[in-house]
């Protein structure tokens, strides 16, 4: 059976890789910021100590995933999972082949498409052109998410952790 096509960001699967629950904390979008932020989507921290969505992938640290709907040009707040081991599921955006069992433990960036108004769900997925050994890239894919409905190839759902996030342990100047 095929894979269904239906981006929704990424998805918290409860648990860190260490283990634990991860961690969630409470930030806001400044009424200026003209972008929409989608549960799901990956959001970064700026200067202000808010967040936004308009992060270049392979160079930005990422604070965390939302997990709620903010509006664009609204002031909001966000709850915000910032735990750098979480484990997280995302859709691959098919651009080569799909996602296929020799990716396991490669590294990838995020495509950051804009979400689904209507339905409120994160457009991000992860760009499978971008599969590279490069430590520097945004995730680190561990596995296909091992579900009935899910197989390797075209929009596999994936499991992975944020290689470049900025709770984690190996970052400088934050």
């Amino acid at each position: 059976m095929a894979n269904a096509d239906h981006p929704y960001g990424l998805r918290s699967l409860g648990f860190t890789i260490e283990g634990g629950c991860p961690l969630v904390e409470e930030f806001n979008k400044l009424v200026g910021y003209g972008t929409a932020i989608f549960p799901g989507d990956a959001v970064n921290q700026v200067a202000s100590g808010d967040i936004e969505v308009s992060a270049t992938p392979g160079t930005t640290d990422y604070s965390g995933v939302a997990l709620n709907y903010g509006a664009a040009s609204t002031a909001t707040t966000h709850q915000v999972i910032i735990s750098p081991g979480c484990l997280f599921t995302i859709q691959d955006n098919n651009d080569v082949d799909g996602f296929a069992s020799a990716d396991r433990g490669l590294n990838a960036d995020i495509e950051l498409n804009a979400g689904d108004a209507t339905k409120l769900l994160s457009g991000h997925e992860l760009d499978e052109s971008s599969l590279n050994t490069t430590v520097t890239l945004d995730l680190h894919c561990h596995d296909k998410l091992n579900v009935p409905d899910n197989a390797y190839g075209a929009n596999c759902r994936v499991v992975v952790t944020f290689n470049k996030h900025r709770m984690a342990l190996d970052q400088v100047g934050v």
